[in-house]
Protein backbone atom coordinates (compact mmCIF):
# COMPACT_ATOMS: atom_id res chain seq x y z
CA UNK A 1 0.00 0.00 0.00
CA UNK A 2 2.98 2.22 0.79
CA UNK A 3 4.32 1.93 -2.48
CA UNK A 4 1.04 3.00 -3.83
CA UNK A 5 1.02 5.90 -2.04
CA UNK A 6 4.52 6.80 -2.83
CA UNK A 7 3.95 6.66 -5.94
CA UNK A 8 0.53 8.84 -6.38
CA UNK A 9 2.33 11.39 -3.70
CA UNK A 10 4.95 12.11 -6.15
CA UNK A 11 1.87 12.61 -8.89
CA UNK A 12 0.61 14.65 -6.87
CA UNK A 13 3.45 16.67 -5.81
CA UNK A 14 4.23 17.50 -9.64
CA UNK A 15 0.59 18.27 -10.56
CA UNK A 16 1.33 21.46 -7.47
CA UNK A 17 4.48 22.05 -9.09
CA UNK A 18 2.98 22.92 -12.64
CA UNK A 19 -0.60 24.23 -11.32
CA UNK A 20 0.21 27.66 -13.49
CA UNK A 21 0.07 25.59 -16.45
CA UNK A 22 -2.68 25.64 -18.79
CA UNK A 23 -3.21 21.74 -19.21
CA UNK A 24 -2.16 20.79 -15.47
CA UNK A 25 -5.35 19.48 -14.94
CA UNK A 26 -4.93 16.95 -17.83
CA UNK A 27 -1.25 16.30 -16.89
CA UNK A 28 -1.95 14.76 -13.57
CA UNK A 29 -4.32 12.51 -15.07
CA UNK A 30 -2.36 11.30 -17.49
CA UNK A 31 0.13 11.04 -15.12
CA UNK A 32 -1.91 8.93 -12.48
CA UNK A 33 -3.50 6.88 -15.23
CA UNK A 34 0.19 5.96 -16.11
CA UNK A 35 1.17 5.23 -12.01
CA UNK A 36 -1.61 3.15 -11.93
CA UNK A 37 -0.86 1.13 -14.63
CA UNK A 38 2.54 0.66 -13.79
CA UNK A 39 1.26 -0.59 -10.27
CA UNK A 40 -1.05 -3.26 -11.95
CA UNK A 41 1.50 -4.36 -13.85
CA UNK A 42 3.52 -5.11 -10.73
CA UNK A 43 1.13 -7.45 -9.69
CA UNK A 44 1.83 -10.48 -11.95
CA UNK A 45 5.61 -9.39 -11.29
CA UNK A 46 4.47 -10.34 -7.45
CA UNK A 47 2.35 -13.50 -8.16
CA UNK A 48 5.52 -15.20 -10.45
CA UNK A 49 8.54 -13.81 -8.99
CA UNK A 50 8.01 -12.43 -5.29
CA UNK A 51 5.72 -14.96 -4.45
CA UNK A 52 7.84 -17.95 -4.19
CA UNK A 53 9.88 -15.66 -1.44
CA UNK A 54 6.93 -15.45 0.94
CA UNK A 55 4.74 -18.53 2.93
CA UNK A 56 1.68 -19.32 1.58
CA UNK A 57 -0.18 -18.27 4.09
CA UNK A 58 0.79 -14.77 3.58
CA UNK A 59 -1.04 -14.70 0.03
CA UNK A 60 1.32 -12.45 -1.01
CA UNK A 61 -0.05 -11.77 -4.18
CA UNK A 62 -3.98 -11.11 -2.95
CA UNK A 63 -2.33 -8.61 -0.54
CA UNK A 64 -0.50 -6.72 -3.36
CA UNK A 65 -3.58 -6.81 -5.53
CA UNK A 66 -6.08 -5.54 -3.19
CA UNK A 67 -3.73 -2.81 -1.68
CA UNK A 68 -3.17 -1.79 -5.70
CA UNK A 69 -6.82 -2.04 -6.70
CA UNK A 70 -7.70 0.16 -3.37
CA UNK A 71 -5.22 3.03 -4.24
CA UNK A 72 -5.94 3.24 -7.74
CA UNK A 73 -9.69 3.11 -7.75
CA UNK A 74 -9.76 6.07 -4.97
CA UNK A 75 -7.63 8.05 -7.13
CA UNK A 76 -8.90 7.26 -10.38
CA UNK A 77 -12.41 7.77 -9.12
CA UNK A 78 -11.23 10.75 -7.27
CA UNK A 79 -9.88 12.59 -10.87
CA UNK A 80 -13.76 11.76 -12.47
CA UNK A 81 -15.54 13.37 -9.76
CA UNK A 82 -16.98 9.92 -8.04
CA UNK A 83 -17.93 6.87 -8.47
CA UNK A 84 -21.04 8.25 -11.12
CA UNK A 85 -18.29 10.01 -12.95
CA UNK A 86 -19.43 13.62 -12.62
CA UNK A 87 -16.29 14.72 -14.61
CA UNK A 88 -16.19 12.71 -17.59
CA UNK A 89 -17.42 15.29 -19.53
CA UNK A 90 -14.77 17.58 -19.14
CA UNK A 91 -12.28 15.03 -20.02
CA UNK A 92 -10.64 15.12 -23.25
CA UNK A 93 -11.49 12.34 -25.74
CA UNK A 94 -8.09 10.73 -25.52
CA UNK A 95 -8.68 11.00 -22.02
CA UNK A 96 -11.41 8.76 -21.46
CA UNK A 97 -10.13 6.72 -23.87
CA UNK A 98 -6.92 5.63 -22.03
CA UNK A 99 -9.48 5.66 -19.11
CA UNK A 100 -11.36 3.17 -20.59
CA UNK A 101 -8.63 0.55 -22.09
CA UNK A 102 -6.72 0.77 -18.53
CA UNK A 103 -10.36 0.12 -17.05
CA UNK A 104 -9.83 -3.05 -19.03
CA UNK A 105 -6.46 -3.25 -18.28
CA UNK A 106 -7.26 -4.02 -14.61
CA UNK A 107 -9.91 -6.00 -15.44
CA UNK A 108 -8.09 -8.45 -17.27
CA UNK A 109 -5.37 -8.49 -14.65
CA UNK A 110 -7.53 -9.32 -11.84
CA UNK A 111 -9.27 -11.96 -13.03
CA UNK A 112 -7.13 -13.80 -14.71
CA UNK A 113 -4.76 -13.40 -11.44
CA UNK A 114 -8.10 -14.52 -9.86
CA UNK A 115 -10.51 -17.02 -11.72
CA UNK A 116 -13.14 -16.78 -8.73
CA UNK A 117 -13.72 -12.41 -9.33
CA UNK A 118 -14.69 -12.92 -12.63
CA UNK A 119 -17.92 -14.54 -11.75
CA UNK A 120 -18.62 -12.34 -8.41
CA UNK A 121 -21.10 -9.38 -9.30
CA UNK A 122 -22.70 -9.11 -5.95
CA UNK A 123 -19.70 -8.33 -2.81
CA UNK A 124 -20.50 -8.28 1.09
CA UNK A 125 -19.92 -4.55 1.64
CA UNK A 126 -18.69 -1.68 -0.08
CA UNK A 127 -14.97 -0.14 0.23
CA UNK A 128 -15.88 3.54 -0.25
CA UNK A 129 -15.31 4.93 3.09
CA UNK A 130 -12.54 2.42 4.51
CA UNK A 131 -9.95 0.12 3.28
CA UNK A 132 -10.13 -3.64 3.14
CA UNK A 133 -9.73 -5.74 6.30
CA UNK A 134 -6.97 -8.31 5.03
CA UNK A 135 -5.77 -9.81 7.88
CA UNK A 136 -7.27 -11.83 10.08
CA UNK A 137 -7.66 -11.44 14.39
CA UNK A 138 -4.18 -12.94 14.47
CA UNK A 139 -2.88 -10.28 12.44
CA UNK A 140 -0.39 -12.78 10.65
CA UNK A 141 -2.50 -14.66 7.85
CA UNK A 142 -4.11 -12.61 5.21
CA UNK A 143 -8.11 -13.14 5.08
CA UNK A 144 -8.76 -14.23 1.65
CA UNK A 145 -12.31 -13.87 1.60
CA UNK A 146 -12.25 -10.55 2.43
CA UNK A 147 -9.70 -9.80 0.05
CA UNK A 148 -11.23 -11.36 -2.73
CA UNK A 149 -14.39 -9.51 -1.53
CA UNK A 150 -12.68 -6.16 -2.04
CA UNK A 151 -11.13 -7.39 -4.89
CA UNK A 152 -15.00 -7.91 -6.68
CA UNK A 153 -15.73 -4.96 -5.26
CA UNK A 154 -13.31 -2.75 -6.88
CA UNK A 155 -13.62 -5.04 -10.17
CA UNK A 156 -17.00 -4.36 -9.90
CA UNK A 157 -17.01 -0.48 -9.60
CA UNK A 158 -14.90 -0.07 -11.57
CA UNK A 159 -16.55 -1.61 -14.82
CA UNK A 160 -19.56 0.66 -13.84
CA UNK A 161 -16.54 3.40 -14.36
CA UNK A 162 -15.95 1.59 -17.42
CA UNK A 163 -19.44 1.80 -19.20
CA UNK A 164 -19.50 5.59 -17.72
CA UNK A 165 -16.42 6.35 -19.73
CA UNK A 166 -17.38 4.27 -22.84
CA UNK A 167 -20.38 6.15 -23.02
CA UNK A 168 -19.27 9.67 -23.01
CA UNK A 169 -16.45 8.26 -25.54
CA UNK A 170 -19.08 7.02 -27.75
CA UNK A 171 -21.46 10.22 -27.61
CA UNK A 172 -18.06 12.32 -28.27
CA UNK A 173 -17.68 9.91 -31.13
CA UNK A 174 -20.93 10.32 -32.61
CA UNK A 175 -20.48 13.86 -32.40
CA UNK A 176 -16.96 14.32 -33.40
CA UNK A 177 -17.73 12.00 -37.09
CA UNK A 178 -20.64 14.19 -37.57
CA UNK A 179 -19.42 17.53 -37.25
CA UNK A 180 -15.85 15.84 -39.58
CA UNK A 181 -18.92 14.91 -42.19
CA UNK A 182 -20.69 17.97 -42.36
CA UNK A 183 -17.45 20.02 -43.44
CA UNK A 184 -16.41 17.01 -46.03
CA UNK A 185 -19.86 17.25 -47.64
CA UNK A 186 -20.79 20.51 -46.59
CA UNK A 187 -17.25 21.73 -49.06
CA UNK A 188 -16.70 22.15 -52.34
CA UNK A 189 -14.42 19.20 -53.19
CA UNK A 190 -11.31 19.07 -55.54
CA UNK A 191 -11.92 17.75 -58.75
CA UNK A 192 -9.30 15.99 -61.10
CA UNK A 193 -8.41 14.57 -64.13
CA UNK A 194 -5.99 11.40 -64.61
CA UNK A 195 -3.94 12.03 -67.64
CA UNK A 196 -6.04 8.69 -68.98
CA UNK A 197 -9.57 11.28 -68.65
CA UNK A 198 -10.78 9.52 -65.38
CA UNK A 199 -12.76 11.72 -63.33
CA UNK A 200 -12.77 11.99 -59.42
CA UNK A 201 -12.63 14.46 -56.73
CA UNK A 202 -10.96 14.70 -53.46
CA UNK A 203 -14.44 13.58 -51.73
CA UNK A 204 -13.02 9.69 -50.94
CA UNK A 205 -9.20 11.26 -49.50
CA UNK A 206 -11.49 13.77 -47.68
CA UNK A 207 -13.57 11.66 -46.30
CA UNK A 208 -11.36 9.05 -45.16
CA UNK A 209 -8.04 10.82 -44.37
CA UNK A 210 -10.19 12.20 -41.37
CA UNK A 211 -11.76 8.74 -40.31
CA UNK A 212 -8.17 6.87 -40.62
CA UNK A 213 -6.82 9.06 -37.82
CA UNK A 214 -9.92 9.02 -35.56
CA UNK A 215 -9.89 5.07 -35.47
CA UNK A 216 -5.74 4.77 -35.32
CA UNK A 217 -6.19 6.91 -32.46
CA UNK A 218 -8.58 4.89 -31.23
CA UNK A 219 -7.09 1.74 -32.14
CA UNK A 220 -3.47 2.93 -30.00
CA UNK A 221 -5.44 3.49 -26.92
CA UNK A 222 -7.42 0.40 -26.79
CA UNK A 223 -6.71 -3.15 -26.43
CA UNK A 224 -6.71 -5.07 -29.46
CA UNK A 225 -10.36 -7.10 -28.47
CA UNK A 226 -11.69 -3.97 -26.77
CA UNK A 227 -15.78 -4.07 -27.34
CA UNK A 228 -15.43 0.17 -26.97
CA UNK A 229 -13.17 -0.36 -30.59
CA UNK A 230 -15.23 -2.37 -32.37
CA UNK A 231 -18.75 0.14 -30.95
CA UNK A 232 -16.92 3.02 -31.89
CA UNK A 233 -15.71 2.11 -35.34
CA UNK A 234 -19.58 0.62 -35.76
CA UNK A 235 -20.17 4.27 -34.85
CA UNK A 236 -18.16 5.91 -37.27
CA UNK A 237 -18.85 3.33 -40.07
CA UNK A 238 -22.87 4.18 -39.78
CA UNK A 239 -22.72 7.96 -39.44
CA UNK A 240 -20.48 7.39 -42.67
CA UNK A 241 -23.35 5.47 -44.24
CA UNK A 242 -26.24 8.04 -42.90
CA UNK A 243 -24.19 10.93 -44.31
CA UNK A 244 -23.52 9.62 -47.95
CA UNK A 245 -26.90 8.27 -48.30
CA UNK A 246 -28.67 12.17 -47.54
CA UNK A 247 -25.86 13.90 -49.39
CA UNK A 248 -25.75 11.55 -52.35
CA UNK A 249 -27.33 13.40 -54.78
CA UNK A 250 -25.63 16.63 -54.50
CA UNK A 251 -22.80 15.47 -56.27
CA UNK A 252 -25.27 14.35 -59.60
CA UNK A 253 -25.40 17.54 -61.51
CA UNK A 254 -24.19 17.20 -65.08
CA UNK A 255 -22.98 14.13 -66.82
CA UNK A 256 -19.01 14.99 -65.82
CA UNK A 257 -20.31 14.95 -61.79
CA UNK A 258 -22.19 11.78 -62.26
CA UNK A 259 -19.01 10.20 -63.46
CA UNK A 260 -16.58 11.53 -60.78
CA UNK A 261 -19.33 10.74 -58.31
CA UNK A 262 -19.59 6.99 -59.96
CA UNK A 263 -15.30 6.52 -59.83
CA UNK A 264 -15.47 8.38 -56.45
CA UNK A 265 -17.93 6.21 -54.44
CA UNK A 266 -16.52 3.22 -56.22
CA UNK A 267 -13.45 4.47 -54.76
CA UNK A 268 -14.79 4.93 -51.26
CA UNK A 269 -15.77 1.13 -51.07
CA UNK A 270 -12.83 -0.11 -51.94
CA UNK A 271 -11.32 2.12 -49.31
CA UNK A 272 -14.01 1.06 -47.01
CA UNK A 273 -12.77 -2.72 -47.55
CA UNK A 274 -8.85 -2.17 -47.11
CA UNK A 275 -9.60 -0.34 -43.91
CA UNK A 276 -11.73 -3.12 -41.85
CA UNK A 277 -8.99 -5.59 -43.20
CA UNK A 278 -6.29 -3.86 -41.50
CA UNK A 279 -8.05 -3.60 -38.67
CA UNK A 280 -9.11 -7.25 -38.74
CA UNK A 281 -5.60 -8.14 -38.89
CA UNK A 282 -4.26 -6.03 -35.83
CA UNK A 283 -6.88 -6.65 -33.66
CA UNK A 284 -8.03 -9.73 -31.86
CA UNK A 285 -12.15 -9.90 -32.14
CA UNK A 286 -14.40 -12.60 -30.98
CA UNK A 287 -16.37 -13.83 -33.66
CA UNK A 288 -20.01 -11.82 -32.62
CA UNK A 289 -17.85 -8.99 -32.66
CA UNK A 290 -16.03 -9.56 -36.02
CA UNK A 291 -19.88 -10.49 -37.32
CA UNK A 292 -20.91 -7.09 -35.73
CA UNK A 293 -18.50 -5.00 -37.52
CA UNK A 294 -18.02 -7.16 -41.37
CA UNK A 295 -22.35 -6.47 -41.36
CA UNK A 296 -21.63 -2.79 -40.55
CA UNK A 297 -19.09 -2.29 -42.94
CA UNK A 298 -20.72 -4.11 -45.32
CA UNK A 299 -23.54 -1.68 -45.45
CA UNK A 300 -21.56 0.84 -45.78
CA UNK A 301 -19.71 -0.70 -48.72
CA UNK A 302 -22.98 -1.40 -50.37
CA UNK A 303 -24.66 1.95 -50.26
CA UNK A 304 -21.54 3.48 -51.87
CA UNK A 305 -21.26 0.82 -54.23
CA UNK A 306 -25.02 1.40 -54.83
CA UNK A 307 -24.34 4.86 -55.34
CA UNK A 308 -21.74 4.39 -57.85
CA UNK A 309 -23.98 2.15 -60.19
CA UNK A 310 -26.56 4.87 -59.23
CA UNK A 311 -24.42 7.62 -60.14
CA UNK A 312 -23.20 6.20 -63.54
CA UNK A 313 -26.85 5.26 -64.70
CA UNK A 314 -27.93 8.65 -64.07
CA UNK A 315 -25.65 9.94 -66.76
CA UNK A 316 -28.80 9.41 -69.25
CA UNK A 317 -30.42 12.54 -67.81
CA UNK A 318 -28.01 14.76 -68.81
CA UNK A 319 -27.33 12.66 -72.27
CA UNK A 320 -30.91 13.58 -73.06
CA UNK A 321 -31.67 16.85 -72.01
CA UNK A 322 -29.94 18.27 -75.51
CA UNK A 323 -31.50 15.44 -77.25
CA UNK A 324 -35.09 16.68 -75.67
CA UNK A 325 -34.37 20.00 -77.09
CA UNK A 326 -32.69 19.18 -80.39
CA UNK A 327 -35.07 16.02 -81.32
CA UNK A 328 -37.61 15.67 -79.29
CA UNK A 329 -39.80 18.52 -80.30
CA UNK A 330 -39.58 17.27 -83.73
CA UNK A 331 -40.00 13.95 -83.36
CA UNK A 332 -44.07 12.91 -85.28
CA UNK A 333 -44.25 16.23 -86.36
CA UNK A 334 -45.11 16.87 -90.10
CA UNK A 335 -41.85 16.98 -91.77
CA UNK A 336 -40.68 14.10 -89.87
CA UNK A 337 -43.44 12.41 -91.11
CA UNK A 338 -43.63 13.41 -94.99
CA UNK A 339 -39.20 14.76 -95.60
CA UNK A 340 -37.09 12.90 -93.21
CA UNK A 341 -37.55 9.64 -95.05
CA UNK A 342 -33.82 8.95 -94.45
CA UNK A 343 -34.98 8.41 -90.57
CA UNK A 344 -32.80 11.35 -89.83
CA UNK A 345 -33.82 12.33 -86.69
CA UNK A 346 -33.14 8.73 -85.15
CA UNK A 347 -29.67 8.98 -86.90
CA UNK A 348 -29.06 12.17 -85.19
CA UNK A 349 -30.29 10.34 -81.70
CA UNK A 350 -27.48 8.04 -82.48
CA UNK A 351 -24.49 10.07 -83.13
CA UNK A 352 -25.32 11.90 -79.88
CA UNK A 353 -25.51 9.09 -78.34
CA UNK A 354 -21.94 8.03 -79.96
CA UNK A 355 -20.42 10.90 -78.76
CA UNK A 356 -21.30 10.86 -75.19
CA UNK A 357 -20.41 7.18 -75.23
CA UNK A 358 -17.02 8.18 -75.71
CA UNK A 359 -16.67 11.13 -73.25
CA UNK A 360 -18.18 8.33 -70.97
CA UNK A 361 -15.15 6.05 -72.11
CA UNK A 362 -13.22 8.83 -71.30
CA UNK A 363 -14.13 9.50 -67.68
CA UNK A 364 -15.28 6.27 -65.91
CA UNK A 365 -13.86 2.75 -66.12
CA UNK A 366 -15.29 0.04 -68.35
CA UNK A 367 -17.98 -1.91 -65.71
CA UNK A 368 -19.63 1.51 -65.09
CA UNK A 369 -19.64 2.87 -68.70
CA UNK A 370 -21.72 -0.54 -69.50
CA UNK A 371 -24.21 0.41 -66.47
CA UNK A 372 -24.37 3.99 -68.29
CA UNK A 373 -25.20 2.77 -71.75
CA UNK A 374 -27.58 0.45 -70.13
CA UNK A 375 -29.90 3.06 -68.95
CA UNK A 376 -28.83 4.86 -72.05
CA UNK A 377 -30.84 2.53 -73.73
CA UNK A 378 -34.02 2.46 -71.62
CA UNK A 379 -33.76 6.01 -71.91
CA UNK A 380 -33.76 6.01 -75.69
CA UNK A 381 -37.03 3.79 -76.13
CA UNK A 382 -38.64 5.52 -73.16
CA UNK A 383 -37.85 8.63 -74.80
CA UNK A 384 -39.15 7.83 -78.05
CA UNK A 385 -42.37 6.09 -76.65
CA UNK A 386 -42.99 9.42 -74.86
CA UNK A 387 -42.27 12.02 -77.51
CA UNK A 388 -45.40 9.78 -79.49
CA UNK A 389 -47.51 9.81 -76.53
CA UNK A 390 -46.84 13.77 -75.83
CA UNK A 391 -48.67 14.16 -79.74
CA UNK A 392 -51.73 12.18 -78.89
CA UNK A 393 -52.04 14.70 -76.02
CA UNK A 394 -52.22 17.79 -78.39
CA UNK A 395 -54.26 16.36 -80.50
CA UNK A 396 -57.56 17.28 -80.40
CA UNK A 397 -59.87 15.75 -83.37
CA UNK A 398 -61.92 12.73 -82.23
CA UNK A 399 -62.33 11.81 -86.14
CA UNK A 400 -58.73 12.60 -88.07
CA UNK A 401 -55.86 10.81 -87.20
CA UNK A 402 -53.02 12.64 -85.96
CA UNK A 403 -50.75 11.55 -88.94
CA UNK A 404 -51.49 12.73 -92.69
CA UNK A 405 -50.43 9.35 -93.70
CA UNK A 406 -50.83 6.92 -90.97
CA UNK A 407 -49.18 3.97 -92.89
CA UNK A 408 -45.74 6.37 -94.24
CA UNK A 409 -45.95 7.11 -90.41
CA UNK A 410 -45.80 3.78 -89.90
CA UNK A 411 -42.62 3.08 -91.71
CA UNK A 412 -41.05 6.04 -90.57
CA UNK A 413 -40.80 4.73 -86.95
CA UNK A 414 -40.09 0.71 -88.36
CA UNK A 415 -37.11 2.43 -89.50
CA UNK A 416 -36.58 4.53 -86.24
CA UNK A 417 -36.38 1.54 -84.22
CA UNK A 418 -34.34 -0.25 -87.18
CA UNK A 419 -31.65 2.48 -86.60
CA UNK A 420 -31.98 2.68 -82.80
CA UNK A 421 -31.62 -1.10 -82.27
CA UNK A 422 -28.93 -1.45 -85.16
CA UNK A 423 -26.52 1.03 -82.88
CA UNK A 424 -26.82 -1.07 -79.65
CA UNK A 425 -26.53 -4.35 -81.11
CA UNK A 426 -23.36 -2.71 -82.88
CA UNK A 427 -21.80 -2.50 -79.14
CA UNK A 428 -22.58 -6.06 -78.30
CA UNK A 429 -19.64 -7.94 -79.29
CA UNK A 430 -17.33 -5.09 -76.62
CA UNK A 431 -20.66 -5.25 -74.12
CA UNK A 432 -22.04 -8.79 -74.28
CA UNK A 433 -24.32 -7.99 -71.15
CA UNK A 434 -26.10 -5.72 -73.26
CA UNK A 435 -27.57 -8.53 -75.45
CA UNK A 436 -30.12 -9.80 -72.50
CA UNK A 437 -31.76 -6.22 -72.33
CA UNK A 438 -31.89 -4.94 -75.47
CA UNK A 439 -34.58 -7.67 -76.39
CA UNK A 440 -36.47 -5.81 -73.28
CA UNK A 441 -36.29 -2.70 -73.58
CA UNK A 442 -37.28 -2.26 -77.62
CA UNK A 443 -39.93 -4.54 -76.88
CA UNK A 444 -41.72 -1.46 -75.82
CA UNK A 445 -41.28 0.41 -79.28
CA UNK A 446 -42.28 -3.14 -81.30
CA UNK A 447 -45.31 -3.62 -78.81
CA UNK A 448 -46.85 -0.06 -79.71
CA UNK A 449 -46.17 0.25 -82.88
CA UNK A 450 -47.74 -3.23 -83.84
CA UNK A 451 -50.78 -1.93 -81.62
CA UNK A 452 -50.86 1.15 -83.65
CA UNK A 453 -50.98 -1.12 -86.84
CA UNK A 454 -53.77 -3.16 -85.61
CA UNK A 455 -55.36 0.00 -84.35
CA UNK A 456 -55.15 1.56 -88.59
CA UNK A 457 -55.85 -2.30 -89.66
CA UNK A 458 -52.80 -2.88 -91.35
CA UNK A 459 -51.85 -5.53 -89.00
CA UNK A 460 -54.15 -9.02 -88.83
CA UNK A 461 -52.88 -9.61 -85.06
CA UNK A 462 -55.14 -9.62 -82.36
CA UNK A 463 -55.26 -6.48 -80.29
CA UNK A 464 -55.47 -8.52 -77.19
CA UNK A 465 -52.38 -10.33 -77.84
CA UNK A 466 -50.63 -7.16 -77.09
CA UNK A 467 -52.35 -5.51 -74.80
CA UNK A 468 -51.20 -8.78 -73.07
CA UNK A 469 -47.82 -7.84 -73.15
CA UNK A 470 -48.54 -4.10 -72.78
CA UNK A 471 -49.51 -5.18 -69.74
CA UNK A 472 -47.20 -7.41 -68.50
CA UNK A 473 -44.89 -4.06 -68.94
CA UNK A 474 -46.87 -1.67 -66.71
CA UNK A 475 -48.30 -3.81 -64.32
CA UNK A 476 -51.21 -1.52 -63.98
CA UNK A 477 -54.75 -1.63 -66.21
CA UNK A 478 -55.52 1.96 -65.67
CA UNK A 479 -52.21 2.61 -67.33
CA UNK A 480 -52.53 0.21 -70.24
CA UNK A 481 -55.96 1.61 -70.90
CA UNK A 482 -54.76 5.26 -71.15
CA UNK A 483 -51.46 4.02 -73.59
CA UNK A 484 -53.73 1.77 -75.76
CA UNK A 485 -56.59 4.72 -75.74
CA UNK A 486 -53.51 7.17 -77.24
CA UNK A 487 -52.80 4.53 -79.56
CA UNK A 488 -56.06 4.39 -81.08
CA UNK A 489 -56.74 8.18 -80.70
CA UNK A 490 -53.33 8.71 -82.96
CA UNK A 491 -54.27 6.57 -86.12
CA UNK A 492 -58.35 5.67 -85.58
CA UNK A 493 -59.60 8.25 -82.88
CA UNK A 494 -62.87 7.42 -83.71
CA UNK A 495 -62.46 3.52 -82.24
CA UNK A 496 -60.61 4.89 -79.11
CA UNK A 497 -63.90 4.09 -76.82
CA UNK A 498 -63.91 0.48 -78.32
CA UNK A 499 -59.97 -0.08 -77.23
CA UNK A 500 -60.98 1.11 -73.45
CA UNK A 501 -64.04 -0.96 -73.45
CA UNK A 502 -62.08 -3.73 -74.84
CA UNK A 503 -59.21 -3.27 -71.80
CA UNK A 504 -61.81 -3.42 -69.39
CA UNK A 505 -63.34 -6.80 -70.82
CA UNK A 506 -59.94 -8.23 -70.33
CA UNK A 507 -59.35 -6.39 -66.75
CA UNK A 508 -59.62 -9.70 -64.60
CA UNK A 509 -57.38 -11.56 -67.19
CA UNK A 510 -55.16 -8.56 -66.82
CA UNK A 511 -54.67 -8.63 -63.21
CA UNK A 512 -54.24 -12.16 -63.17
CA UNK A 513 -51.58 -12.41 -65.59
CA UNK A 514 -49.63 -9.37 -64.47
CA UNK A 515 -51.33 -7.71 -61.32
CA UNK A 516 -50.68 -4.77 -60.32
CA UNK A 517 -47.61 -4.28 -58.00
CA UNK A 518 -47.65 -1.15 -55.75
CA UNK A 519 -43.85 -2.11 -54.55
CA UNK A 520 -43.41 -1.26 -58.30
CA UNK A 521 -44.60 2.27 -58.02
CA UNK A 522 -42.84 2.66 -54.81
CA UNK A 523 -39.60 1.40 -56.28
CA UNK A 524 -39.35 5.22 -57.97
CA UNK A 525 -38.49 6.53 -54.20
CA UNK A 526 -35.63 3.62 -53.96
CA UNK A 527 -31.83 3.82 -54.57
CA UNK A 528 -31.70 0.97 -56.79
CA UNK A 529 -34.27 2.66 -59.29
CA UNK A 530 -32.98 5.70 -61.22
CA UNK A 531 -35.47 7.89 -62.75
CA UNK A 532 -36.67 8.25 -66.49
CA UNK A 533 -35.84 4.94 -67.40
CA UNK A 534 -39.56 3.25 -66.89
CA UNK A 535 -43.01 2.69 -69.07
CA UNK A 536 -45.04 3.10 -66.05
CA UNK A 537 -43.58 5.85 -64.29
CA UNK A 538 -43.25 8.06 -67.64
CA UNK A 539 -47.13 7.38 -68.18
CA UNK A 540 -48.53 8.07 -64.53
CA UNK A 541 -46.35 11.72 -65.00
CA UNK A 542 -47.35 12.35 -68.25
CA UNK A 543 -51.23 11.26 -67.34
CA UNK A 544 -51.76 12.93 -63.83
CA UNK A 545 -51.53 16.63 -65.89
CA UNK A 546 -53.31 15.43 -69.20
CA UNK A 547 -56.17 17.42 -69.93
CA UNK A 548 -57.39 15.66 -72.77
CA UNK A 549 -61.12 14.58 -73.09
CA UNK A 550 -61.09 10.65 -73.55
CA UNK A 551 -64.18 9.31 -74.52
CA UNK A 552 -65.13 7.38 -71.23
CA UNK A 553 -66.60 9.34 -67.58
CA UNK A 554 -64.53 11.45 -66.37
CA UNK A 555 -65.17 10.17 -63.37
CA UNK A 556 -63.55 6.80 -64.58
CA UNK A 557 -60.69 8.47 -65.67
CA UNK A 558 -60.23 10.59 -62.32
CA UNK A 559 -60.56 7.83 -60.03
CA UNK A 560 -57.30 6.21 -61.70
CA UNK A 561 -55.06 9.31 -61.20
CA UNK A 562 -55.97 9.44 -57.77
CA UNK A 563 -55.21 5.86 -57.00
CA UNK A 564 -51.61 7.08 -59.52
CA UNK A 565 -51.48 9.42 -56.75
CA UNK A 566 -51.43 7.16 -53.56
CA UNK A 567 -49.17 4.24 -54.75
CA UNK A 568 -46.61 6.45 -56.28
CA UNK A 569 -45.05 7.57 -53.42
CA UNK A 570 -47.59 9.70 -51.89
CA UNK A 571 -47.51 11.42 -55.25
CA UNK A 572 -44.17 13.64 -54.59
CA UNK A 573 -42.89 12.32 -58.02
CA UNK A 574 -46.55 13.30 -59.48
CA UNK A 575 -46.43 16.45 -57.86
CA UNK A 576 -43.22 17.59 -58.48
CA UNK A 577 -44.46 16.98 -62.51
CA UNK A 578 -47.27 18.71 -62.36
CA UNK A 579 -45.65 22.06 -60.92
Amino acid sequence: EMRGVDMFRGVHESAADDAEEDDAANQQFTAILRAATELVTEIDIVKNQMKPCFAPHWHIEALWSSCVAHVCSNHIVQQIGGPDGQNLPELTITQLLELVAWVEYFRETIEETFPEVASMRDTKKTYFEERPELFDSDKRSVNMQNATDSLAWVNNMLWEVHRLAQEEFLVRTRSQTDEWLDKVYGSDTVKNQSNEGKLTTSLCEDVYSFSSVQLRTIRERLSKKSDALILAVCIILSHMRSKQVHARNNFLEDLETCCAASNDFTRMSEKCEDMIAELMDQCEFSEDMVATIDATSNELMAVYSSDAVYSARSVHIYVFDPIEEEIGVRLFEEQWEAELVDNDLALSLVRTLEDFHEDLEQYMDNFMVVKSVMSLMSATTIFYAKCLLQRAEMHRSNKKPYFGDVRTALDRMTGDIRVMRDYFDGLVPTMPSLKKNIEKDFEILTTIHELMSIAAGFSVSEAEDFILVLQKRVRDVGITKHIAGDLWHLVQPTEERYVWELVESMEEQLVAIAPVDDALALEVNDRSYVKGLRLDEMAVKLYVKSRRNRPVKATAVESIVNNWRTNWGGGDEVAAEEE
